[in-house]
């Protein structure tokens, strides 16, 4: 991401990447399925995983450029605004697959086949089409190049230049490390919110289903609203205050036992993690210079993807360390990413 964020601000190409990223991204998803389906056995399956892992990676490169977009298309006044759009309908769209995909799921649309591949047919047509306005509207935005003669580097060492020169711009090396701890946590918990509630509560199915939804719609709003809210008090205060309450409300998870107030908990968690997403991005936006908006977007970007990898470790340690106490052994889990939140709140 790094990298490839450096060539989007020298050589004026972030639109190039964004859209040759993305096409290969729906690609992928058309070729799992023809493989999925047309290849049995061991052969198929390592097929399609290797071709998971390219949606993986270049949809992950694709936000590189689509975050730069911010300091193109708005002025600064309209960063939270801007910031909190996107990830509403971000949210939106996620509820939207669901209701889109279940027809399929329960075979009430045999045109797209009766195989568990075929939600992945209306969901990707789906999202070529949504995809569409972004296209046309960055098309026509012009991204100067900046003629930067940095040595060319592997992308390890791209990484690292970067970060280190992220600590010549005030606020932003903090701000990266306050994004990846909060993102370690809430993605981490995230991930396991259905497993903590089944060892915990022993949580139908349902039941699950009806957190996460609330939690997607809590996400939505917080965002659309947070946006707003961002621009209105400088983004650094509406991001403070959501971290604080997103840890409370992960660690009053970690410690109730009345489903009763499960609901609104979650809730809270949905919204506090939408106006922290929002006014994160949006943050940082305000914080990075527009001509290097690539290099440091790759940065961000590498951090939420990086603690995918440390956030669920740290779980699974907890987990794993006193599995002799559980289920308390999942309580202290979601406790210490409620805790990690709670360290992101840097001054």
């Amino acid at each position: 991401t790094t990298h490839f964020g450096n060539l989007g601000d020298e050589r004026g190409v972030h639109f190039k990447i964004f859209y040759l990223t993305s096409a290969i991204t729906f690609l992928s998803i058309a070729v799992i399925v023809l493989v999925g389906r047309l290849i049995e056995g061991t052969t198929g399956v390592v097929i399609v995983l290797l071709l998971f892992g390219i949606f993986q990676y270049f949809y992950q490169l694709a936000l590189v450029p689509y975050y730069a977009f911010i300091k193109y298309i708005t002025k600064p006044d309209n960063y939270g605004k801007i910031s909190g759009i996107g990830f509403g309908f971000s949210q939106l769209g996620h509820i939207a697959g669901i209701f889109l995909t279940l027809p399929v799921i329960k075979g009430m649309t045999p045109f797209f086949g009766a195989d568990r591949l075929a939600p992945l047919i209306p969901a990707l047509i789906t999202a070529i089409l949504f995809f569409l306005p972004s296209y046309f509207v960055f098309k026509k935005k012009q991204f100067p190049a900046q003629n930067i003669t940095a040595a060319k580097t592997f992308s390890f060492k791209t990484f690292w230049r970067n970060l280190m020169e992220s600590r010549n711009y005030p606020g932003v090396f903090r701000l990266l490390l306050s994004f990846y701890l909060f993102s370690d946590a809430i993605l981490t918990f995230t991930l396991y919110s259905a497993v903590y509630l089944q060892k915990i509560f022993g949580a139908s199915d349902v039941f699950k289903a009806k957190i996460f939804l609330y939690v997607l719609i809590g996400f939505a709003v917080g965002a659309f609203s947070g946006g707003a809210i961002a621009d209105r008090w400088k983004h650094r205060l509406p991001l403070m205050t959501a971290l604080a309450l997103n840890s409370l409300s992960i660690i009053t998870i970690a410690v109730v036992s009345n489903t009763v107030f499960l609901f609104p908990v979650f809730i809270l968690l949905g919204l506090t993690m939408g106006v922290a997403y929002a006014s994160s991005r949006s943050y940082f936006t305000s914080l990075i210079p527009k001509e290097l908006s690539g290099k440091f977007f790759g940065l961000y970007i590498f951090a939420e993807r990086f603690a995918l990898i440390v956030g669920p470790v740290t779980w699974g340690v907890i987990v794993f360390a006193f599995k002799n106490l559980s289920p308390t052994n999942y309580r202290a889990a979601a406790f210490a990413m409620g805790l990690f939140v709670l360290l992101a709140i840097i001054p």
